[in-house]
């Protein structure tokens, strides 16, 4: 069923001028659909600015916002690792105002909405440590290991904590991350050498 089958309430636009600019920007939305783009905008200048900036896009993910929210996720990993900050931003605005959508439409309960933002969270992690850690191995920080130990992170383990942990994320959550590393995998010589280049790959994804 599309998104517009399936709400069954909306917000009222604190805001009636934004709202009518937001319902502008997506002329396809009709009836409970129209009702509700308008009032997310009404009451959200982000989320405002999200329906204009990515209007193209979810004029077709309202049919199937489930099929949507999973291409999207499957999506990342095809991310050039030199695009990967507008990439993940893009991505993260589209999560975001799907799962908004969902959520003030009553389409989505709670816990398929904090899961949807924990999977975003979860598949922009991989995104970043696994070319990171495959970047240290080109350049020789990670002794002993080769471009095929890249997909599992040459042993780095990243454990999510707290609300990304149980799968409760919300829209404003940070994520708290352990990463740790097998240092089973090193000669003792290399151990700190390796330790020095898990931590740089685990702390670049923060800023990306």
């Amino acid at each position: 069923m599309t998104l517009a089958d399936r709400i069954t309430h909306h917000p009222r636009p604190f805001d009636p001028d934004r709202a009518g600019d937001a319902i502008a920007t997506a002329p396809w939305a009709a009836g409970p659909l129209r009702d509700l783009i308008g009032g997310t905008a009404g009451c959200s200048p982000y989320l405002s600015g999200l329906i204009a900036q990515q209007s193209d896009w979810l004029q077709g993910a309202v049919d199937d916002p489930e099929a949507a929210l999973a291409q999207t996720l499957a999506d990342i990993p095809q991310i050039p690792f030199a695009d990967l900050g507008p990439g993940l931003r893009q991505t993260k605005a589209r999560v975001a105002l799907l799962t908004a959508l969902c959520d003030l439409g009553g389409v989505w309960p709670l816990e398929t909405v904090t899961q949807a933002l924990t999977d975003l969270a979860a598949a922009a992690v991989d995104a970043c440590i696994v070319p990171l850690v495959a970047a240290e191995i080109t350049r020789g920080k990670l002794p002993g290991m080769t471009a095929d130990d890249a997909a599992s992170a040459a042993g780095m383990t990243v454990l999510a904590m707290g609300k990304q942990g149980a799968g409760e994320l919300n829209y404003s959550s940070d994520i708290d991350l352990i990463c740790l590393f097998d240092d089973d995998r090193f000669e003792p010589e290399d151990t700190a050498t390796a330790r020095a280049a898990s931590s740089t790959s685990s702390a670049r994804p923060s800023s990306a």
